[in-house]
């Protein structure tokens, strides 16, 4: 049986000094005048910022509420070709007997801190139609207080084989998952390798390459299919984004331990290419200085330090893999479950890529599809009572994956 060990967050003093000299130090570049957020995070925006992480933020307040507020654990998973990784994991154990083990995966820039506000919505049952969730929510292997891996080659099928091997090293043989960002993508690819304990995938995003599925019924799809004007506008925005909104993207697919030099030296750079996600992707959500500095510091004092966390992007477009466990990022955009794992998609109103119904039915059994009507990127964080009542409507009594997972308790 796996060894879990209790863990507390605990930034070493001499980090903290470290952050507070770099932030004292800290020199801005020029900006033009009437510069908006269409070029990058305002330059009065970041002094500002800067300014409060500096003279003002307490994170030992922060690391204090997070211990407190959320059982954490770490553990050794085996990885085939890494041998034993170290993974750091909350895991919140409802009270009501029969609870659905729920994996939790988070994606870039987020990290486990984005399930906080989910776990008193889903661990508690409203009503005897309701259903509670067993919630484990990992730092992903190079992110948060995870352990780095530094060889070549850990892709998104390697990501998931970790997150595999620790839901059933806590005893859930069988459960359901959660994500957005990296999150949907490593859902989809454990539905697909691992359908024998992945019953079911909540995505609150799906990209979809419909033309690498099948591209049959890609042509037909446009020929046959009437657009609505709504569906129109979900292609325009997807468009909107490939063109001009993935820049972020290219780079760390690409060039990583380039952009990665500045990630680590600089808090200021950090903050500024988080903070710029944070913004752009959001809704309505009001981000308050707190919320900001708490995301980012996560990456400034993580474990394998903020450049592991770039990689992911790397390793899912390069990684040779061997055959059946390759997944590129365009691979897991193309990925299909198999029809016994039930899919629900949440679609947020912000959402970076929004696309029709008839695409996302390409990627397997789409039992549920929901319009939240607000919210971005970040469903968890920005709308988490609309996203728990999505989850506990897909597995409820009367909703479309009841039943699907014969409840263990775990460790």
């Amino acid at each position: 049986m796996a060894a879990f060990k209790p863990f507390q967050i605990s930034v070493s003093e001499s980090q903290l000094k470290l952050l507070k000299r770099k932030l004292d130090e800290a020199t801005f570049p020029d900006e033009l005048d009437h510069a908006g957020w269409d070029m990058g995070v305002p330059l009065d925006e970041m002094k500002r910022l800067v300014k409060v992480w500096r003279e003002d933020f307490d994170w030992r307040d922060q690391e204090r509420k997070l211990n407190e507020q959320l059982a954490q654990f770490t553990t050794s998973v085996p990885v085939s070709g890494f041998g034993e990784l170290d993974l750091h994991f909350v895991h919140e154990k409802s009270p009501t007997p029969g609870a659905i083990p729920l994996l939790f995966i988070h994606g870039w820039p987020g990290s486990f801190l984005e399930a906080k506000k989910l776990v008193p919505l889903l661990t508690r049952a409203q009503n005897e139609n309701q259903p509670a969730f067993h919630v484990v929510a990992p730092s992903l292997p190079n992110y948060g207080f995870s352990e780095g891996v530094i060889k070549r080659g850990f892709g998104l099928a390697q990501y998931a084989e970790a997150l595999d091997s620790l839901m059933t090293s806590l005893g859930y043989e069988e459960y359901v998952t959660q994500g957005g960002d990296w999150g949907s993508m490593l859902s989809r690819v454990l539905a697909k390798h691992y359908p024998e304990h992945v019953k079911a995938i909540h995505l609150n995003f799906a990209p979809v390459l419909p033309w690498n599925i099948s591209p049959l019924s890609f042509v037909r799809s446009l020929l046959t299919i009437p657009f609505s004007a709504k569906e129109r506008a979900k292609l325009a925005t997807s468009w909107s984004f490939t063109a001009e909104g993935n820049g972020y993207m290219r780079q760390q697919e690409t060039f990583p331990q380039t952009l990665g030099y500045a990630l680590q030296d600089s808090p200021v750079a950090l903050l500024a290419w988080i903070l710029d996600k944070l913004h752009v992707w959001s809704d309505v959500y009001p981000w308050t200085d707190e919320e900001i500095l708490t995301w980012v510091s996560i990456y400034q004092f993580s474990r394998a330090g903020p450049t592991a966390s770039t990689r992911i992007y790397y390793e899912a477009q390069h990684n040779p893999g061997d055959g059946r466990r390759f997944v590129s990022i365009a691979d897991s955009f193309s990925i299909c479950a198999p029809k016994s794992v039930k899919i629900a998609i949440a679609e947020t109103r912000k959402e970076i890529i929004v696309l029709p119904l008839a695409w996302y039915r390409m990627i397997g059994n789409l039992a549920r599809h929901t319009e939240l009507g607000i919210g971005g990127h970040f469903a968890a964080w920005e709308v988490p009572e609309l996203l728990a009542q999505d989850l506990q409507s897909f597995f409820g009594r009367e909703g479309q994956a009841f039943a699907s997972v014969t409840a263990r308790d775990g460790y």
